[in-house]
């Protein structure tokens, strides 16, 4: 499956992919609120798992004029609940990227996996993403803490019916709280 925004593609992984996966993941800057950097040999590790690990449903997020990398969004299905993760090329930082991909990902990924549920942990002084996750609907649940520091636990509960939306109709339904300000989005999937 292939998901189409405005100006991204969201693509399954294939080996080509990995040099782009392993420089995104070893820049500290990208990695600053995900639990620092990897080292390239701890990078390729996780590549190689994301191709073959099937409790990973992964995507390329691929500018779609010039298909150049420009992150990575994914949801694991190892956790008690499903947990959405994503990280992006601070190059497409502050440009509204990560809520378009988003807003697409999320309700494909759910119907496509037939989860109802969708957790999210973020660190406290993460506020780009304690705002993306707010406009997503996403809602805070519990504070905690790790040998990284602190953060806080998110969950979406994902009501198919109430959603109503299509692969070719505009995902500024309930998936997404404040879109007064965003413009109306079109996606198409390719199966």
């Amino acid at each position: 499956m292939t998901i189409v925004t405005q100006r991204t593609l969201l693509v399954p992984y294939t080996e080509e992919l990995e040099s782009d996966f392993v420089m995104l993941n070893v820049c500290a800057k990208n990695r600053q609120h995900m639990n620092g950097a990897h080292t390239v040999d701890s990078a390729r590790a996780l590549f190689q798992k994301v191709l073959t690990d099937k409790q990973q449903y992964a995507f390329a997020v691929l500018d779609i004029r010039t298909r150049d990398f420009i992150g990575h969004v994914f949801i694991s299905l190892n956790e008690p609940t499903a947990e959405l993760g994503y990280l992006f090329d601070k190059k497409y930082w502050r440009q509204g990227y990560a809520t378009e991909v988003l807003s697409a990902f999320v309700p494909e990924a759910m119907k496509a996996l037939s989860l109802s549920a969708l957790c999210a942990s973020v660190d406290i002084g993460h506020t780009a993403s304690l705002r993306l996750l707010d406009k997503l609907g996403f809602d805070w649940v519990s504070e905690a803490s790790d040998e990284f520091g602190p953060y806080l636990n998110y969950q979406f509960i994902y009501d198919a019916e109430e959603d109503g939306s299509s692969a070719h109709e505009s995902l500024s339904s309930p998936v997404l709280r404040d879109t007064h300000h965003l413009q109306a989005q079109k996606t198409q999937i390719h199966k």
